[in-house]
């Protein structure tokens, strides 16, 4: 699952140079780091062939169709998921023996439908729940996390604090994920799904969000899409785009 691209680039998405080409990242700064990564079941292969270097404050969007074991993926790299073969090296730990740690300081903002607000909370009260079990204390009195207010408007979060969540409409519902993610100031953040239900318009407002969150605290947030890009318009903020191909999941 290279990163190379079988289209050209469209303006404001950069894609990943292979590793070992001449414009490809550092290294040793590199937080995140993938080699020949891949994940097998009983069934075949999940994906395979993923090389990723992803530095502080970078955004990726991991893009491919359904079958491309995108969101299996995401969680692989936030130490969630055991790689079958490859190496990997996420925040300075080795995983999968490091992962406890990175798990720590790592966030998940919405996982295929299984991991995200609930619905039936309002939005209040999913701040609440998160705070608590984060254990990082919003109204900023300890000095760990952001305040709920920092993170609205870091997010650009607007949904009323008392309207539930499954009332909101679905680019606040996503916004809320990543602001309820992101209220730890963790040090990786994924989001799964970004342009599930979205127009062109509205993804455009959560990969603005997500920017912002990479860049105040030099979080590394990796985003997956459908496969299906939008043309990103010139004022988009420039990300990172990691390829999966069906063909790489398929038996040799």
């Amino acid at each position: 699952m290279s990163s190379e691209q079988s289209r050209p680039a469209h303006e404001g998405v950069v894609p990943l140079p292979p590793a070992g080409t001449p414009d490809a990242p550092d290294d040793a700064s590199a937080v995140l780091r993938a080699d020949g990564l891949g994940m097998r079941t009983h069934v075949g292969w999940v994906f395979r062939h993923v090389d990723l270097r992803a530095d502080a404050g970078e955004v990726v969007e991991v893009r491919g169709s359904g079958g491309t074991g995108r969101s299996m993926l995401l969680l692989t790299l936030a130490g969630r998921a055991r790689p079958s073969v490859g190496t990997l090296r996420v925040l300075g730990h080795d995983l999968p023996r490091g992962s406890r740690a990175v798990r720590r300081r790592s966030a998940v903002a919405r996982l295929d439908r299984v991991i995200g607000p609930e619905e039936h909370h309002t939005v209040r009260m999913t701040f609440r729940e998160r705070a608590r079990w984060e254990r990082v204390h919003p109204p900023g009195s300890d000095g760990l996390g952001y305040r709920v207010d920092e993170v609205r408007e870091l997010t650009g979060l607007v949904a009323d604090p008392d309207v539930h969540v499954e009332g909101l409409p679905a680019v606040q519902r996503t916004l809320l994920a990543v602001a309820l993610a992101a209220l730890p100031r963790p040090e990786l953040l994924v989001l799964d799904d970004l342009d599930d239900g979205l127009p062109p318009d509205e993804q455009a407002l959560v990969w603005e969000a997500l920017t912002r969150v990479a860049d105040a605290d030099g979080c590394v947030v990796l985003a997956s899409t459908a496969g299906d890009p939008r043309t990103p318009a010139p004022d988009d903020p420039p990300r990172t785009v990691l390829e999966l191909h069906p063909t790489h999941v398929e038996e040799s």
